[in-house]
């Protein structure tokens, strides 16, 4: 008996599997890389009320006053004369929210001031960052 033998089968390399797991690989590798970035601030030890409310972050701008008085708007350093001009010149000015994270060592003249700067700049909307204390 006579067995007819089609053309043996080429191999073949699947490509949608190798794209995904590629795919996979620069997820995690971005995804770790940026939870390994360094975030740099003023270092702010923030006082401890029993009540608070929290705050959410939309349209919300974060002051930040150290224990030596320097300023810092979002993370960029500033002096107290310009804090009204950068807030002013926010496109949403209009319904700004500002949180201020004062240090607890820092001195009611200069958080005064700073809170005056705020007020200056058309901000109604002010608040004071705390840490939840326990009962």
């Amino acid at each position: 008996m006579k067995v007819s033998r089609s053309a043996p089968r080429k191999a073949r390399i699947e490509m949608v599997p190798l794209i995904d797991s590629f795919f996979l690989l620069l997820a995690f590798f971005v995804s770790s890389a940026l939870s390994m970035s360094i975030l740099v601030g003023l270092p702010v030890e923030l006082p401890a009320l029993s009540h608070t409310v929290k705050l959410e972050p939309k349209d919300l701008r974060v002051l930040t006053v150290a224990r030596d008085g320097a300023l810092e708007l979002d993370g960029r350093p500033l002096a107290l004369e310009d804090v009204a001009a950068r807030l002013a010149a926010d496109p949403r000015a209009e319904g700004l929210r500002v949180a201020v994270r004062a240090d607890r060592s820092v001195p009611a003249g200069r958080l005064l001031e700073v809170l005056g700067a705020v007020r200056g700049a058309g901000v109604h909307q002010v608040g004071l960052v705390t840490v939840i204390r326990d009962p």
